[in-house]
């Protein structure tokens, strides 16, 4: 019976323990090298994305808002974006910041999750276009002569290699347990000194191993 209850204690620690942490070993090793690949294999994107729908959303309503300040009716605005208006521009904007280029550059350039969720504010090309077409179909409201050039895609370019003073070690990870039968959460700190995470990765079993399925940032 004690063999037995050895045997299992050994495979739920093979399981939950070294399992989950050989697959984030390799995920960091393909953000700090660029591997665009190995990132996509050890995220699972279409999960991550649900998981940054609130984020997004609060985002992309208080760009809503700075899009038709001092404009009269605005409130009329948000009342015209329907059920399903609202989650085409979320998805619009997850599907333009969430790739795997763009997490390897976010963290290469030393910017978190945090940054890229907020920059849905600052609006890219597709989400703009859409929340400025929105503006002048209900009010005629024109879009300032001044505005500058949308940037282009985050993807646009070729992902750069992350410097080694970026590189995440233990000292960044500042909490851990279980998120469920076949989950286990970290919190992260960009900054190793830090005395608290702002960022929660799940990582669950997905049938063939272990995969980050979902990514809050303290917002």
């Amino acid at each position: 019976m004690r063999l037995i209850s050895a045997l299992l204690i050994v495979l739920a620690g093979l399981f939950y323990v070294a399992w989950p942490a050989w697959s984030a070993y390799q995920l960091k090793l393909a953000l700090e090298s660029g591997d665009v690949a190995g990132v996509e294999r050890g995220i699972d994107f279409p999960s991550v994305r649900q998981s940054l729908r609130p984020a997004a959303t609060a985002a992309i309503e208080q760009n809503l808002k700075e899009a038709t300040k001092g404009t009269p009716g605005s409130d009329l605005l948000i009342e015209k974006m329907s059920k399903d208006t609202l989650p085409k521009l979320v998805e619009t904007s997850l599907d333009t910041i969430l790739t795997p280029q763009a997490i390897i550059r976010m963290h290469a350039e030393g910017k978190s999750l945090r940054d890229l969720i907020k920059s849905v504010k600052a609006g890219g090309p597709d989400l703009m276009g859409q929340v400025g077409g929105l503006v002048r179909d209900l009010f005629g409201k024109k879009p300032a002569a001044d505005a500058p050039p949308a940037s282009p895609p985050a993807d646009a370019a070729a992902a750069p290699i992350v410097p080694e003073s970026r590189r995440l070690g233990l000292g960044n990870i500042k909490s851990a347990g279980f998120d469920g039968p076949t989950s286990i959460y970290l919190g992260l700190a960009r900054d190793a000194a830090a005395t608290g995470p702002d960022l929660t990765a799940t990582m669950s079993f997905t049938g063939t191993g272990w995969r980050v399925t979902g990514l809050v940032p303290r917002i």
